[in-house]
């Protein structure tokens, strides 16, 4: 039996050192361009006696206009990155599909997508599919739930079966869930910054061209070791960003697998992209930047330590430790039907959540259309909090209004603004009503299509977890809660690390445990409270 939970730690603990590595690699940059620059500018000069003169003034400049520049690239990059992950997926030639599409194989990929959103009890993210790459691959990008994509190649969503694309979905989710796409970003960045050093070093090495042979310039040599040193640079910070990239990619494939419970769809994928003479490279020629972003190695390396992704069989081999390493026929998946696969999955599954939610299929269509979702949501909540009578609503319990408020974000996210506004504006107002749970959904609607300076106000740590706790034994017992302090709570919770988010969920859950039984209140709270914190729901609380 494989141990996930051990290779997830492991992951871990490897990533956190290779990042520590990545920064101190990057100070040692900035400081060897600092000495030898200076130096070359006249900083050290030799005096009689074998005596040597420190002229500091160059060294401050040189480390000014060095840190000053890198920085300034990374930061303009981080602004181009910051609208989240569908610059990324644009920046590759990505296409969005539109939550309402009809298209069967979109609507295919979309029906996985919203699958493994409610098993992890979060907003569903937006789908793009890259039209022009026919090879096999997948990418996950943006800094949180708010802005992050899912990205699929053509390859992929002809060639997967249903389940080998959950298997990938689900990897893909376990990145945004375990924060690698702020991480991903962030190295793109830094990268960028590393880059310009070479660059800068480009310009003023043509400096020197110059008519007067008594020509005394220094900046063709200060650009010939910026040149140098840049490349350098360069080439280690891709080495650790691979390293870094590779753990992660583990990480995935155990957080995949464990989300799943189905390691046959994850390492039938990986095989169907071993099966094939281009595998998982991709074509576009922005894909060097976001190389370490795909599910498959995206690029060529003749070089391992540059591989970006842990060779195909290692990773099939930690899911499937008997296999024998022959890769299957490169042939086209064929799909189950909706009734095999429901058949085929080990249960209980996260994964049949939806289809045992049963939603409606009027409501359903009408959740995905931008035009239509605003009204939907309004009514849901409204109906509910107002105590209005409406049969569609009425007889929906909470785990499927629930559900139906995070497969709308997509088409409230393309509706128009005003609509959306208006949603948001109406759903306020009725915050203070006595229905938590209602409140609740308005807070998870808030966080996704409001910006993020309205939730900055946040308690100390240890007083977020003291308000969250007391909610849940408050509404065990039927008091009133101060909602004023749980938001702020969950302002400083959503900030949280994976690892920090797990130990408050072990938490609520001791707390709801504590009578031997859970409530549906303490049920409808603690799902409410880990997708406004974006944690999936625990195990027990899927029953």
């Amino acid at each position: 039996m494989v141990n996930f939970f051990e290779h997830q730690q492991q992951a871990r603990r490897n990533t956190g050192l290779l990042v520590v590595l990545f920064f101190l690699a990057f100070s040692l940059i900035i400081g060897i361009l600092t000495v030898v620059a200076a130096m070359v500018m006249g900083a050290v000069k030799a005096k009689q006696g074998g005596t040597y003169e420190f002229d500091w003034l160059p060294f401050m400049w040189v480390s000014l206009v060095v840190g000053g520049g890198i920085l300034l690239v990374m930061l303009f990059k981080w602004l181009q990155l910051k609208a989240g992950g569908k610059v990324v997926a644009e920046h590759l030639g990505g296409t969005l599909v539109s939550p309402d599409t009809q298209d069967p194989v979109e609507r295919r990929v979309l029906n996985v997508v919203e699958e493994m959103a409610i098993a992890a009890n979060m907003p569903v993210p937006a789908v793009y599919i890259l039209p022009n790459e026919s090879t096999i691959n997948a990418f996950a990008a943006g800094y949180d739930t708010r802005d992050a994509v899912i990205g699929l190649t053509r390859g992929a969503i002809e060639t997967f079966s249903r389940e080998q694309l959950q298997g990938v979905v689900a990897h893909e989710f376990s990145h945004i869930l375990n924060g690698d796409m702020r991480l991903n970003i962030r190295l793109i960045a830094a990268l960028a910054g590393i880059l310009a050093v070479a660059h800068l070093g480009r310009i003023l090495l043509h400096t020197g061209s110059s008519r007067s042979r008594n020509n005394k310039n220094p900046l063709p040599m200060v650009g010939l070791a910026l040149l140098i040193i840049g490349w350098i640079g360069v080439l280690f910070g891709n080495l650790i960003k691979a390293a870094v990239s590779r753990q992660r990619e583990y990480l995935a494939d155990a957080a995949a697998v464990q989300f799943t419970r189905n390691p046959d769809a994850l390492s039938g994928a990986l095989k169907q992209i071993g099966a094939r003479e281009y595998g998982s490279r991709i074509q576009h020629q922005n894909a060097d930047e976001a190389a370490h972003m795909f599910f498959g190695e995206a690029l060529q390396h003749w070089f391992g330590m540059m591989a970006t992704h842990p060779p195909l069989d290692k990773r099939i081999k930690r899911i499937e430790p008997r296999w024998n390493g022959r890769y299957p026929e490169p042939r086209k998946a064929r799909s189950r039907s909706e009734k095999e696969h429901t058949a085929a999955q080990p249960q209980p599954s996260a994964l049949n959540k939806l289809a045992m939610l049963a939603l409606p299929a009027v409501l359903l269509e009408q959740i995905h259309s931008p035009q239509q979702a605003p009204q939907v949501v309004h009514d849901l909540v409204l109906s509910q909090l107002l105590d209005e009578h409406n049969e569609v609503f009425a007889e929906l319990n909470p785990a499927q209004q629930l559900a139906l408020v995070e497969l709308a974000v997509p088409a409230l996210r393309q509706a128009k603004e005003s609509d959306r506004l208006n949603l948001l504006k109406d759903l306020e107002q009725m915050a203070d009503s006595q229905d938590l749970f209602h409140w609740g959904l308005y807070q998870l609607l808030a966080r996704q299509l409001l910006p993020k300076a309205r939730f900055k106000e946040t308690v100390d740590h240890a007083e977020a977890l003291t308000i969250t706790v007391h909610a849940l034994e408050q509404t065990d017992k039927g008091h009133d809660v101060d909602r004023q302090q749980l938001a702020l709570a969950l302002n400083t919770c959503r900030g949280w690390s994976p690892a920090q988010k797990q130990r408050l969920v072990d938490n609520w859950l001791t707390t709801v445990r504590k009578d031997s039984k859970i409530s549906p209140a303490e049920r409808q709270l603690l799902a409410i409270l880990c997708a406004c914190i974006e944690v999936p729901l625990p195990d027990e609380m899927l029953q």
